[in-house]
């Protein structure tokens, strides 16, 4: 037979407040800081294109790096997301479990 769960009291319950809490905060803060960094290319192609003309090395200009930071940097949300997850999140989350069986 499977089990019941009161399901307000999980929603009140500290473990739950505290995860969602943390969950909340990591990910708006990654969302927002990763958004701004994406519409900065926009904004910044747009109000100064002299910028996209710096050379760096060689024929590689300060446009095409920063487009690859894009990718760079959605790699490192991911993996920076994947490695918290899998520390802190899923050990509230187990935390939690535990007190509700």
């Amino acid at each position: 037979m499977a089990e019941t769960y009161d399901w307000s009291k999980i929603a009140q319950n500290t473990k739950y407040l505290e995860l969602k809490r943390k969950k909340r905060i990591f990910l708006f803060s990654w969302w927002f800081a990763s958004t701004v960094f994406y519409f900065l290319l926009p904004i910044l192609s747009g109000y100064f294109p002299e910028l996209f003309k710096v050379k760096i090395v060689g024929v590689i200009n300060f446009g095409y790096l920063f487009i690859l930071s894009q990718f760079v940097m959605a790699f490192v949300v991911a993996i920076i997301y994947t490695k918290t997850a899998n520390n802190e999140f899923d050990r509230l989350t187990d935390e939690l479990v535990r007190e509700i069986r």
